[in-house]
């Protein structure tokens, strides 16, 4: 017990805010998938089909990109708490109209407002993390948090389906508004604050401009490269997910369990890689990570077209989680570690908005190579193309993994701080 409180003191979670945020992150995260669930199985029960499923992801993902600017904008110079807590209880209000709405149209609309809230609230709280964790412990605090996150979306499925079988799809949605009930706690708990007129480094920065947060980006060398990158391979990389279904249960004979199993490997493989990339210290090895991470995928989607059966299936995907565990905290980390806090929420809001356009055109890609070439041909297809991307991305970003973040970013890791402390004194 006393090594416990000693472990507890030196980790990232002795911050009192963090243990508050991250798990009411979590919780609505959980909620989400389990309302996602009911609303796809509410649109199948109408009658919808396909088309009809298509329609709710691309109401689910449109708000995201149509308001990013908008919305770091909202993030950078709005009170977090007051941002927080006012788009968490419109998300309330939205939850409980969709648990009594059944006019499709009525609940494309709805969704469409919902995830328009997570536009906002999305940038807001990445935005915070760092004031509560400071710069030097931000990678484990994003691996911790990715970690309960992915953890949440796993559970998410099978309890939003437990829950519609039980009371249909009303009571799957009133769950979601209870967790944004608690996420409204948890914002008017939670100590730290950022803008607002609290706040007077954001009162006295310049105004926000709308495409703030690509242009910070595109000024770091580094950045940018991996930015582009990036998003080149969540098309690639997501298309995927369209024909996973195919290649496990019609091209490998894979049973509904065994389905739901290479989902359980792949969210602990995801777990593990966040907390083991939460751990690195230094931009140069957190910049190999990326590029080793992203390869390891690429190959592994490779191979998981060229697999003979199920069991190899599950080695490569509980490979890949680690790999997309590992890649995105060190990405996240390596973003928020670079960019000034004036302009975090525009550059959160930017990274949600472009991944969200990415997962659009990543499902008509995988729609149509599904349709054209089948499930494994795919799978072998987009790996290659990933492979291509990670080439292209290691020429670009390996021999710049020592440049410093642009000096008017005014962020210097702690370790390079002091080295360059040492080196001045000297």
């Amino acid at each position: 017990m006393k090594r416990l409180f000693q472990n507890l003191s030196t980790s990232v979670w002795r911050h009192r805010d963090l243990r508050i945020a991250a798990p009411a992150r979590a919780l609505s995260i959980l909620g989400d998938e389990i309302a996602l669930v009911a609303l796809m199985l509410h649109v199948h029960d109408l009658g919808a089909g396909a088309r009809g499923v298509m329609l709710l992801l691309i109401s689910a993902a449109v708000p995201t990109v149509l308001l990013a600017p908008v919305a770091g904008g909202l993030a950078d110079r709005v009170d977090s708490r007051l941002l927080l807590v006012s788009a968490s209880l419109l998300q309330v209000v939205v939850c409980v109209g969709l648990a009594f709405t059944a006019p499709l149209w009525g609940v494309y609309l709805l969704v469409m407002a919902l995830q328009a809230g997570q536009a906002v609230v999305n940038p807001t709280w990445q935005a915070l993390v760092p004031r509560i964790v400071g710069e030097a412990e931000l990678g484990q605090a994003i691996g911790a948090t990715q970690a309960l996150a992915t953890l949440a979306a796993g559970a998410g499925a099978p309890i939003g389906g437990l829950l519609s079988g039980i009371g249909g799809q009303r009571l799957p949605l009133l769950v979601d508004a209870a967790s944004f009930v608690a996420l409204v706690v948890a914002a008017l708990l939670v100590r730290t604050r950022r803008a607002g007129r609290h706040d007077a480094a954001l009162r006295t920065a310049e105004p926000a401009r709308a495409l703030d947060g690509l242009r910070v980006i595109r000024a770091d060398r580094l950045l940018w490269p991996i930015f582009v990158a990036l998003f080149a391979y969540v098309v690639v990389g997501e298309a995927t997910n369209v024909v996973e279904v195919f290649l496990i249960r019609d091209h490998l004979r894979g049973s509904s369990v065994q389905y739901g199993l290479i989902g359980a490997v792949t969210t602990a493989g995801i777990v593990v890689g966040s907390l083991l990339a939460g751990r690195i210290r230094r931009t140069p090895r957190r910049v190999v990570v990326i590029v080793v991470a992203a390869a390891v995928q690429s190959v592994g989607l490779l191979l998981a077209g060229l697999v003979p059966s199920v069991v190899l299936l599950g080695v490569v995907y509980s490979t890949l989680g680690v790999a997309n565990g590992a890649l995105n905290t060190s990405t996240g980390t390596l973003v928020f570690t670079r960019v000034p806090d004036a302009v975090r929420g525009r550059v959160g809001a930017a990274l949600n908005g472009g991944s969200r356009a990415c997962s659009i055109v990543a499902l008509a890609l995988g729609g149509l190579a599904g349709t054209a070439l089948g499930a494994a041909p795919s799978f072998v297809l987009f790996g290659s193309l990933a492979l291509a991307v990670v080439g292209w991305l290691a020429l670009r970003v390996l021999p710049l993994r020592d440049v410093a973040a642009p000096a008017a970013t005014g962020m210097v890791e702690p370790a390079e701080r002091a080295a360059m402390g040492a080196a001045s004194g000297s």
